[in-house]
Parts: structure tokens; sequence; C-alpha cells
């Protein structure tokens, strides 16, 4: 029969283990932040590539000689960044939350026709100072993905000066939604950490919770549907000026930009509605009656 630990056995066992999974969970965040570096560096990489066969071809060389390498160019702006931006979330969701705290089985999970909140988590909140910075991080890769096209439409230069072909600018504008997606995101989560901490120091953000405490509970904290809300919103937003394409600069005509611009504005609307209602609901986390800084499974 094995010996059962003493109480300074248990708690230096908990303690390995705490240190074990916080080294684990900075190498998964290391992992996760290189990857998404990877990502930047394939569109980058792909937009350069691009320019540089219109260039040759241009100067005279062969479309058919070129041809191969605007696939394999084409294909490192696609899919690949896609799947390298999954495998970097995998990598940074759990490891920060690893680095920072905890994930363990509940011992309280909800039972119902599928069960529910088997596993939880505690975890440090990131401070301001790192959570704005990194938000100005993606704030600046999405300006520089949806910047650098909308300014070829506006002035007719590069890159809407490059050949079918070799145009890459659909794919910048794409990755650069999602990056403005998850930039606003970020924005509304610093939001709501602000309103939770003021909350929180006038006594209000407690346990008991508040008024509508299942229903904001639900939305906020289960679902966290205040973030995904925001996202969509700076998604719509982003994608908004796909819209001015073709319809702007010197090949514009004044009909063609009447057109755009009232999509352009239905879409953009839209998008700022839905931010606004994400932090009017982030506003309310407190009335949840939960942690910021803690989470629970869907299974």
């Amino acid at each position: 029969m094995p010996q059962e630990l003493t109480d300074e056995e248990q708690q230096a066992r908990r303690a390995k283990v705490a240190a074990s999974n916080r080294t684990f969970g900075r190498v998964l965040s290391v992992i996760g932040v290189i990857l998404s570096t990877v990502t930047l560096m394939l569109l980058v990489g792909g937009g350069v590539v691009m320019s540089a066969l219109d260039r040759a071809q241009t100067a005279g060389a062969n479309r058919s000689d070129l041809e191969p390498i605007a696939g394999v160019a084409g294909t490192a702006m696609t899919a690949a960044p896609g799947v390298v931006l999954l495998f970097a979330m995998c990598a940074l969701i759990p490891g920060e939350q690893l680095r920072r705290g905890w994930i363990g089985p509940s011992a309280k999970p909800q039972k119902g026709i599928l069960p529910s909140a088997s596993m939880v988590s505690q975890f440090r909140i990131l401070g301001f100072g790192w959570h704005f910075g990194w938000a100005l991080v993606g704030l600046a890769i999405s300006a520089v993905l949806i910047g650098i096209p909308l300014s070829g439409w506006l002035g007719g230069g590069w890159p809407s000066t490059l050949r079918t072909t070799y145009d890459f600018t659909g794919f910048w504008v794409i990755y650069g939604a999602l990056a403005f997606a998850i930039t606003i995101t970020a924005f509304v989560s610093l939001a709501k950490k602000a309103w939770y901490l003021s909350a929180l120091r006038r006594g209000v953000a407690t346990p008991a919770g508040g008024p509508g405490k299942a229903f904001w509970r639900w939305l906020d904290y289960r679902w966290r549907f205040d973030l995904w809300i925001g996202g969509i919103g700076g998604l719509l937003i982003a994608l908004s000026v796909t819209f001015l394409a073709g319809a702007v600069g010197p090949t514009g005509t004044s009909a063609e930009f009447a057109i755009a611009f009232r999509s352009f504005l239905l879409l953009a609307g839209a998008g700022a509605l839905l931010v606004v209602l994400a932090l009017v609901a982030a506003a309310q986390f407190w009335r949840a009656g939960e942690s910021l800084g803690s989470g629970e499974s869907f299974a």
C-alpha cells in the first residue's frame, strides 16, 4: 500500500508541478510568437516576390518561367498563413494561461444533457502596459497589410499597378482584416479589464454578481461573446475598404465611387455598431460574479 504524502510533501509536489507548468507555458508562448511572426513573414515575403516578378516580366522575362515562382509565392499567402496562424493560436492561448496560472479539472462540473465546465483555469491578468503594447502591435500590422493596398487604390501607384497574375493585395487585405479583428478584440478586452477593476475597487464586483447575473455570466464569461462581437465588428470595418478597390484613384468614376462609398459606409457602420455593442457588454462583466482572470471549458 503506497505511503501517503505528508502536507509538506504534497505542497512541495504542487509547487514543482506549478513550476513545470509555467515553464511549459513559456515554451508554448514563445512558439506561438514565433509562428505568428512566420505568418507575417510569409505575407510580406510573398508580396515582395510578386512585386519582383512583375518587374522582371516588365524587363522582358518570359512569363512561363515566372509562373512556377508566382505559384509558390501565391501559396505562401493563401492557405499557409492561415494554417500557421491557427497553430500559433493553439500555442499562445494555453501557453499564456499556463505561464500566468493553471488549467485543471473542475471541482464542480455542470451537469446537463452534455457535460460542461469540466475544465477550469485561473491566471494572472496581463498588465495594462503589456496589453496596450500588444494591441498597438496588432494595429501596426493591420495598418501595413491594409494601408499599403489602400494607398495604391487611392493614388494609382504600387501595388495597384501590378499585373493580375502578381496582384497580392487581396491576400494582404484579408489577413490584415483578421489582424484588425484581433486588435479590436484586444482593445475591447482592455476596456473590459479597466471597467472590471474599477467595479472591484468600488466593491460592486463580488461573487454574488449583479442584476441579470445568469445572462451576463453566459455572455461575458462562459462564451466571451463581448470579445467575439467586437472582433467581428473589427473584421467588418476592415473589409469595408474592399468596396473602394477600382472605384477610387485615377481610374475610378464618380458614379462608381458613389456606389462603392455607400457600400463602404454600410459595412463599416455595421462593424462600428457591433464594436459599440461589444463595449457595452464588456462593461457589464462585473454582473457575472466571476473573476476576470478565470475561465471554464465548453465540454
